[in-house]
């Protein structure tokens, strides 16, 4: 397609009428538009991140020539898989998945009018959506429906849809910031001058000295001072419950609204009558106090979102990308796997990669939650996000945007978020029948008082509904939810699933995987026993020598524990040495140095003509020989987490049952549970085995917690209650994870238990204020003993209390632990298979 001329339109290509007086700005340069509807299109194209669009389309766009049209046109722009390629992902065979922002969203009612009304789409699989972060995940099936469909049907009920980035993320949070600021600041002055107002109208009346000409201007100026308040500040409310009303949805904005209202126009009526009570100063001072709650509940949530973020802030906009043996300052979204790059110290790494150049020390906190710096040295891999402390290194690319560890992070973080524990829906269920509760009690204590007092029924029927919102109840959960997932994730333990902290309370059951997860999963040369023999004179070290020179030419994680010993290169036997190199795939590496064959690895390899037993001590032996004839043993052995047997006696102090259960050999997963205190293991088991045996266990009515970082973990990950990977895990083991222990720290562990129970007595106690605030307001509201503007007092202080409730959560110190004994080695038992 053609570029269009500096007279056309850059959105549609048709001619723009000159002069020219319509202009936007698309990739830092302004371009001419034909009309304001296409002016508006290309605006909201790049105001949602997708102004590279223009770059890739083929052919011009329609014009906007309408509102419904430029929604249509803008919207359609999102069914195109280069575009959706920022915000879209697909794994495996499965649906594709959509992150959208959606603007709007003031109360737990919008989100069950989002979930509710999308799931009921036919073609749409999947909705979550989340208050603290406004962010949607949308499954769907392409073949039914149409992305753009979906986020037409979002902007029909009301809310605005928006592909999720962390820059439009910040703008809506600041702007729903400012305008909240203002409601509050325009409901906080009213209610103020209202209150001067009402204070003379009560002075007037107890003294019955004011004149009907003062009483009614005092009114009017009352009422006009009011209207901005009912008009602005309030206006959220009553939107909302016009918009569930229609879709026959009770929120708690329905009553307020009620009340409100309600109050209001009686007021407006008692004002023009001459006649009657009037209750301006309880409206504003309501919708003030309100308000108030309702902006610090905001405030936390922002916090929250702002604190989930920080991962995404670690990414830096530009890097120096080697071109044509120099280095240039690129954009990140620029790079490609097998680029050069350059970081100077105190930068932020761009990409995952490769250290190919110098050598320096990197902070991965922000990813693993472990503060002290890394050393890296050539060949060793680099995160994304992660910090270079000391030196300037050049690293080569290997994977960028999202398929990078961080962004893998923060996808499953944003699972984590998007996911509802049963505790959670089950509270949004009773909030809603609540709803429908006070309104039918509402109309009862109208009817009685209508009998008892007609003059006070509307008042105490006002008071019923003001007090009885159940705000604090719909906050009660997620509130405490949000807080402690937040907090995990900065000890370094990454919750991906909803049902993790309410789960936790409920396993008594630990089951470990060994390596990679008790132990480091590095393999290191423990011990080295020559074998005598007069033919082979050589000393102890030289052999290691020879076998590291071997070692060096093989990928086998064998080798990584003869690295320390390849740095040596001034031996007689350097790794330049070895020539002939042949590696014999699952037997061992065979090699010549100073016309010797040389062969390490087993026995019945190294030495194939004769019958080598290794010494009796546990663990994995490699042979070298030299021209067949047994020459030097070698234990390799995978080091033990040093917390890990501190972790288990903590465990175990907690009434928690603990397996081992390993595919390794007998002697070596009796060695490591020996050294962990765990009585119950077994040795050789495949992963159909780990997985009949936790059935076996679920059977019994056992809850079982499986900790693993294989692949071979997978299906035993998948079939366990709850499933915790190691941050060091497979990517595969990762994603069918509940949680990630991205910090490879097992004391954390015992923190996240100790942290759920914590979590579900702030659950509890905020429930139980909740429902005890209602079930204690509302019979005093219903004889008359709270006033409306008492009752919106209490509303708003409940709501307050339950989310400072649930703050405890993200600003407790580290949980203690019990205190505990190493546990004893004779309580070892040497059950295996």
């Amino acid at each position: 397609m053609s570029k269009p001329g500096k007279t056309h339109c850059f959105h549609c290509s048709l001619p723009a009428p000159e002069p020219i007086v319509f202009y936007a700005e698309v990739s830092g340069e302004q371009h001419p538009m034909c009309c304001p509807g296409c002016k508006a299109v290309t605006e909201a194209i790049v105001a949602g991140g997708l102004d590279h669009y223009y770059r890739h389309r083929t052919e011009p766009n329609q014009q906007a020539s309408s509102v419904n049209q430029r929604l249509r046109d803008e919207l359609l722009v999102y069914d195109r898989e280069d575009i959706q390629a920022d915000f879209v992902r697909k794994q495996n065979d499965e649906y594709p998945q959509a992150n959208l922002l959606i603007e709007g969203i003031t109360c737990a009612a919008c989100i069950w009018l989002l979930e509710k009304h999308l799931s009921s789409i036919s073609g749409v699989r999947q909705v979550n959506v989340n208050l603290s972060t406004h962010e949607a995940q949308i499954i769907w099936n392409p073949e039914d429906i149409k992305l753009s469909s979906v986020l037409i049907e979002i902007h029909h009920i009301g809310y605005k849809a928006f592909p999720w980035r962390a820059d439009r993320q910040e703008a809506l949070l600041k702007n729903e910031n400012r305008l909240f600021i203002r409601r509050l600041a325009v409901a906080g002055i009213g209610a103020m001058q209202v209150m001067m107002y009402a204070i003379a109208l009560y002075s007037g009346t107890i003294s019955n000295d004011m004149t009907a000409m003062y009483r009614d201007l005092i009114r009017i100026i009352s009422a006009i001072v009011t209207t901005p308040v009912i008009l602005y500040a309030a206006a959220p409310f009553f939107k909302t419950a016009i918009r569930d009303i229609k879709i026959k949805h009770l929120s708690m904005d329905v009553p307020v609204s009620i009340a409100i209202g309600s109050a209001y126009f009686a007021s407006l009526w008692a004002t023009y009558a001459g006649r009657g009570e009037v209750y301006f100063d309880s409206v504003a001072m309501f919708t003030f106090f309100l308000l108030t709650g309702r902006y610090l509940e905001l405030r936390a949530r922002h916090a929250t979102v702002r604190s989930a973020r920080s991962l995404t802030n670690l990414l830096p906009a530009s890097c120096l990308k080697k071109v044509s043996n120099h280095f240039a300052r690129v954009a990140v979204a620029d790079l490609q796997p097998n680029d050069k790059v350059r970081i100077l110290p105190g930068d932020s790494i761009p990409a995952d990669g490769q250290l190919i150049k110098g050598h320096t020390s990197v902070n991965e906190s922000m990813l693993t939650g472990e503060y002290m710096p890394v050393t890296k040295q050539p060949g060793d891999t680099v995160l994304c996000g992660s910090i270079n402390t000391d030196n300037a290194i050049e690293i080569s690319v290997t994977r960028v945007g999202q398929q990078t560890r961080m962004a893998g992070i923060i996808q499953l973080l944003q699972r984590a978020q998007q996911d509802k524990p049963p505790i959670a829906r089950t509270a949004d269920r009773v909030a809603a029948w609540f709803v429908a509760a006070v309104l039918l009690i509402a109309i009862m204590v109208y009817g009685v008082w209508s009998v008892i007092s007609p003059e006070d029924a509307f008042w105490i029927t006002l008071s019923v509904l003001v007090v009885t919102c159940p705000c604090a109840l719909s906050l009660a959960t997620p509130a405490a939810l949000t807080a402690a997932t937040g907090h995990l994730h900065k000890l370094g333990l990454l919750v991906t699933r909803g049902h993790v902290l309410e789960g936790l309370n409920g396993i008594d059951h630990v089951i470990f995987d060994k390596t990679g997860t008790l132990t480091k999963g590095e393999l290191t040369l423990a011990d080295m026993i020559p074998v005598p023999n007069n033919h082979i004179p050589e000393s102890g070290s030289v052999y290691t020598d020879i076998a590291a020179a071997l070692e060096a030419h093989s990928e086998h994680p064998v080798a990584k524990a003869f690295q320390s010993h390849q740095a040596i290169r001034t031996t007689t036997y350097a790794t330049t040495c070895a020539t002939h190199i042949t590696n014999h795939t699952g037997l061992g590496v065979e090699g010549t140095i100073e016309e010797h064959t040389y062969r390490i690895g087993r026995s019945d390899f190294s030495c194939p003509n004769q019958h080598c037993n290794h010494p009796e001590t546990s663990g994995q032996w490699l042979l070298l020989s030299k021209d067949q004839q047994p020459a030097c043993w070698f234990r390799i052995t995978d080091s033990l987490r040093p917390e890990a047997p501190s972790t288990i006696a903590k465990l175990h102090a907690m009434d928690k049952k603990t397996t081992l259960l390993s595919g390794d050999t007998e002697s070596v997963v009796a060695d490591t549970a020996h050294k962990c205190g765990i009585t119950h293991w077994q040795s050789a088991t495949s992963p159909d085995q780990k997985l009949l045996y936790i059935q076996a266990l679920q059977k019994e009515g056992e809850r079982i917690l499986m900790v693993g970082d294989g692949i071979n973990d997978v299906p035993v990950l998948a079939g366990a209650d709850i499933s915790l990977a190691m941050g060091s895990a497979s990517d595969l083991a990762r994603t069918s994870a509940d949680a990630i222990l991205i910090s490879s720290n097992l004391k954390q562990l015992v923190n996240a238990f100790q942290l759920s129970k914590f979590t579900r007595t702030i659950i509890r106690q905020n429930l139980a204020w909740a429902s005890g605030y209602n079930l204690t307001a509302l019979p005093l509201a219903a004889t008359g003993m709270i006033a409306p503007w008492m009752a919106a007092i209490g509303m708003a202080l409940s709501s307050l209390l339950v989310v400072g409730n649930a703050l405890r959560l993200s600003h407790t110190n580290k949980p203690s632990h019990p205190r505990v004994k190493h546990p004893h080695s004779n309580t070892l038992s040497t059950r295996g298979t």
